[in-house]
């Protein structure tokens, strides 16, 4: 039987609650994505779809309803705990790549693993293991500034992995490529999904691009509408 990953229900989202500019960013929204599924949320700018994800991931606090992630309430989490817990269990990929420039390739991908308590050898080891498998294993020793805008996502995609985390969140991942890297990242995302079992929810404004993913979730005025 299928499992849920995430489970996200009656989730508002109002910002300015009770003043005369209040805000309705997310009007009651139902979401799920099931264990090991590529998932991608639709919608026009302004539609509700990155505040959604921002708040099923946990980045930003709804104004209430549920939210399960692999079992756990994220809901109820205090802050640190959440933070805790997305450095330890999730992965996420920006549209802006998010690279620090005067890191390496390697040290980009290692970060995540020193922060949370791996020792030295074992995060390089894991960053060159994970860089070969997104096709830079000639690229450890570059800086962002030496790397094409398809190889720095690469790297931020190696990055959100390395850690094998429950869940990869998107937000616009080819935002910032031509067609062709478009289409190439994609398609490392699809095998991602496939050979690690990662569940991938990833936010996009393009059905071409939507078209990736098993399951696609449409919004519009901060509803789901289909």
């Amino acid at each position: 039987m299928t499992q849920k990953a995430i489970e996200a229900k009656n989730i508002w989202k109002i910002y300015n609650q009770g003043k005369p500019n209040e805000v309705r960013a997310l009007k009651g929204v139902d979401f799920s994505a099931d264990e090991g599924q590529m998932l991608a949320i639709m919608g026009e700018s302004g539609s509700g779809k990155t505040t959604l994800l921002n708040c099923i991931s946990g980045i930003d606090n709804v104004t209430r309803g549920e939210i399960d992630i692999d079992g756990l309430d994220l809901v109820k989490m205090k802050d640190k705990r959440k933070t805790q817990y997305r450095a330890e269990k999730m992965g996420f990929v920006f549209q802006s790549f998010n690279l620090i420039p005067v890191l390496t390739a390697e040290e980009n991908v290692e970060l995540p693993l020193l922060i949370n308590g791996i020792p030295a050898k074992e995060s390089r080891m894991r960053a060159r293991e994970i860089l070969k498998e997104v096709g830079l294993g000639n690229r450890f020793n570059h800086k962002p500034s030496e790397l094409s805008g398809g190889q720095r996502q690469r790297v931020t995609i190696a990055r959100a992995l390395v850690h094998k985390p429950k869940v990869i969140w998107a937000d616009e991942p080819t935002g910032n490529l031509d067609s062709k890297t478009a289409e190439e990242v994609l398609k490392l995302l699809q095998n991602i999904n496939k050979e690690h079992n990662t569940t991938i929810v990833m936010v996009t404004h393009s059905f071409e691009i939507a078209e990736y993913a098993e399951k696609i979730v449409k919004m519009d005025s901060g509803m789901v509408v289909r």
